[in-house]
């Protein structure tokens, strides 16, 4: 038991702490920068939505208004089968240039970008969800890295607008520790998917996703870098989420996600091959360890009952108190309290129960995943 607590733990430090340092030493060792050039590629907007009549008047409006030359730029608005007033309202920017691509049915996000991304016509396929706002400049930021035949993929940067909550602040603190891997992973070759708010990919090598399929802004990328091209992250590329989901909904877009992580390690293990080097050491610690990470947690706290006094009482007492904290961070957040010092370990553990939940679903779940975003 004593070894394997060990174990369990440093492997929890190095998904955490060792592997950001090595990535971050090895990127300035073997790292590159792409190539970024002025340019104006003919683009297509693409923006999935489904039941979005609150939000997509704003997003439409704040498409139309971004930096980029008009007779380049394509929104299409891919409606999943929407129920309500979606459609109309951007029937009412047809004269404006905005196309819609409306489903009959709702198919899910998967299976919708695959009929309607061939459709389109730019030569850069841009992805942004309605929820999200960007910069003015993004667009041309975005597309500049292109210049860059070995790029395939660019993920814009991801940042919350400012809630107060105790939930949003862990997000923004989780964002935070995400886009410094991102910086570095891209600079040693590839990030690990991108941001659904805002990416971009070459329409040539796009390639069609089973109905299944959960995290698309994952796959899409990764399909693509499987074809010997970089998925490249850009910073100065910023989009804007400006509805942060309650609690609840956060927990189950994490357990989606988590779902979608069991199912990307299962379709992408080729990836862990040595043949493709670094991504492959990438995959395997940021990708398969952090899913695994719930598993090492729990085998951590039940062996350390196994340990000799006094490593044992240290080691519960350390754990119960973050844990304690954890909870104390969600009693507070239900009823309106803010305690700063409580969002690293609410979000942490909340984020690790999503992905344990997401690791059973997929394990003893079959029923098939539609895309419906967190409210």
């Amino acid at each position: 038991m004593t070894t394997l607590f060990r174990w369990s733990l440093s492997t929890l430090l190095y998904i955490y702490l060792g592997y950001p340092l090595l990535v971050w030493a090895l990127a300035r060792v073997f790292g590159r920068a792409p190539m970024r050039r002025q340019g104006i590629p003919a683009v297509s907007l693409l923006i999935p939505a489904y039941n979005e009549a609150a939000h997509i008047e704003q997003k439409l409006r704040n498409s139309l208004s971004l930096d980029y030359p008009k007779g380049r730029l394509e929104i299409v608005v891919a409606s999943d089968g929407s129920t309500d007033r979606t459609n109309a309202i951007v029937e009412r920017f047809r004269s404006q240039g905005v196309r819609l691509l409306a489903m009959q049915d709702h198919i899910g996000k998967a299976a919708m970008l695959g009929r309607t991304v061939p459709l389109v016509r730019g030569e850069i396929v841009v992805f942004s969800d309605v929820s999200s706002e960007l910069a003015r400049e993004a667009l041309r930021e975005l597309v500049q890295n292109f210049a860059d035949r070995r790029v395939g993929c660019v993920s814009g940067l991801y940042r919350l607008k400012e809630s107060g909550d105790l939930r949003a602040e862990g997000e923004g603190w989780y964002w935070r520790y995400e886009t410094f891997l991102k910086r570095q992973e891209s600079r040693l070759h590839s990030i690990l998917g991108a941001h659904g708010a805002f990416y971009a990919i070459r329409k040539s090598l796009f390639q069609q996703l089973t109905g299944r399929s959960i995290n698309d802004d994952y796959l899409i990328p990764m399909h693509i870098v499987e074809q010997g091209y970089r998925a490249v992250y850009e910073p100065r590329a910023i989009a804007w989420e400006l509805e942060a989901a309650s609690l609840r909904g956060e927990f189950a877009r994490r357990r989606r996600i988590a779902v979608g992580n069991c199912q990307q390690i299962v379709e992408l293990r080729r990836l862990l091959s040595p043949w493709y080097g670094w991504v492959a050491f990438c995959f395997f610690s940021h990708k398969v360890l952090r899913t695994l990470a719930p598993l090492f947690m729990i085998a951590v706290f039940v062996t350390s009952c196994w340990l000799p006094q006094p490593f044992a009482a240290v080691a519960l007492t350390v754990q119960t108190l973050f844990y304690g904290s954890a909870w104390l961070g969600y009693v507070c957040q239900r009823r309106g309290l803010k305690i700063r010092w409580l969002f690293a370990p609410l979000y942490f553990c909340l984020g690790n129960l999503a992905m344990l939940a997401g690791l059973l679903k997929f394990c003893f779940s079959r029923r098939r995943l539609v895309w419906e975003r967190a409210r």
